[in-house]
């Protein structure tokens, strides 16, 4: 507990020095004056490192002097970056020309499968790549009018279907050392290039961080705590684009994962389920799980899946009025709908794909795929259309 306190203030407050960097360089602060801010930053932060070094014992202000420390690390952080243009490895080189030439290998594959009508095409490129440049405007007004505009876009959710995927994929290869060592290389390596060529999106790039650091506990042997993941992607993202901290989805996507990580767990309890049981240790990180006493009925599955969608609404609809100025008045309704359909259609989708790739994909799989987005696509203009 007393490491999560820790990781949590370490987080907020670089995330806060963050913030308030943001807050100078697009308003107080003119350009050629960012260089005296920075250096006072920096001497800041000197004189915050120093306190905290000559405190010797814990207490108050001990606490006070390293959370001040890296408050200023977040505030040089933003404030170097306006200065400097931030870091861009890429831009012009041999790599971004590969992912480039990569994104545009993905898209085309994409476009190839034989869908019988252009809309679920389109609807299937944006899912999978990201690419809504094809999709009709009315299908997009219907999207973003029932509050399905993350289902469209690409986000967190996307690239946890993949590892959900990949994760069954792997599985059959056991479960021996040797096998969960290159099942988590592999799955990290994969979930990488996949954010690299649709085009590495703040809430894309926020998964690709839990997925590498739960992975990467594991490879260590050690527990895998969602919270403490949570604050360490936080601070490692604003660390290296401290300009995210203005962006819808970089907003959206941390505050859905907070939602599920505080909220979601309290409201799921409220009914009661077999998954309230007593207590064990499993698995090989030691984790404590329920022990289920028999399988969840369908008004249980119901309410876990509502209470999903209200904790994650619950901690975005702030986000979302101040970007937007929307609210979604149906976001259940359409959640409860769209969301399994929507992952249905992915996981279909990316086998359709894949053995598109290969040339043996049997046509009733195209026909089930464009069914479903057939589907998916009547719910949601319906829903939009509701008074």
């Amino acid at each position: 507990m007393g490491e999560a306190k820790d990781t949590a203030g370490i987080a907020l407050f670089f995330m806060a020095g963050t913030a308030v960097g943001e807050w100078l360089v697009s308003g107080p602060v003119p350009p050629e004056h960012r260089h005296i801010l920075a250096s006072a930053s920096m001497m800041l932060l000197a004189s915050a490192a120093i306190a905290a070094g000559l405190t010797k014992t814990a207490g108050p202000r001990r606490t006070v002097s390293v959370l001040s420390l890296f408050a200023l690390a977040g505030l040089l952080c933003r404030v170097s970056v306006s200065i400097h243009g931030g870091i861009s490895v890429f831009q012009g080189s041999l790599p971004a020309e590969a992912l480039a030439s990569m994104s545009g290998k993905f898209k085309a594959l994409i476009d190839s499968v034989p869908y019988r009508d252009s809309d679920s095409a389109a609807i299937i490129k944006a899912l999978i790549s990201g690419d809504r440049s094809d999709v009709a405007p009315h299908i997009r007004d219907a999207f973003r009018d029932s509050g399905a505009s993350h289902i469209l876009a690409l986000s967190g959710m996307h690239l946890g279907i993949i590892y959900a995927i990949l994760l069954k994929m792997f599985s059959v290869f056991g479960n021996t050392p040797a096998a969960r060592k290159a099942r988590s290389l592999s799955i990290i390596a994969i979930s990488a290039w996949y954010t690299a060529v649709t085009g590495a999106a703040s809430s894309l790039v926020r998964a690709l961080l839990f997925i590498t650091l739960s992975e990467t506990a594991r490879l260590a042997g050690r527990e895998t705590r969602p919270m403490n993941i949570f604050f360490v992607a936080l601070t490692i993202q604003l660390a290296l684009s401290p300009g995210n901290i203005t962006s819808a989805g970089f907003q959206l996507s941390y505050l859905a994962m907070a939602g599920i990580y505080i909220l979601y767990p309290k409201m799921k309890s409220w009914f009661p389920g077999p998954d309230s049981g007593t207590m064990r240790v499993q698995g090989p990180n030691q984790e404590q799980a329920p022990v289920p006493s028999g399988r969840r009925g369908p008004m249980k599955r119901l309410w876990d899946a509502a209470a999903l969608t209200i904790a994650c609404q619950a901690f975005t609809a702030p986000a979302a009025w101040l970007h937007f100025g929307t609210f979604p008045e149906y976001f259940i309704i359409t959640n409860l709908l769209a969301v399994p359909l929507s992952n249905f259609i992915m996981i279909t989708s990316v086998g359709v794909i894949a053995l598109s790739a290969l040339g043996i994909c049997p046509s009733f799989l195209i026909d089930l795929d464009c069914f479903c987005i057939g589907l998916l696509k009547d719910i949601l203009v319906t829903i939009s259309e509701l008074p």
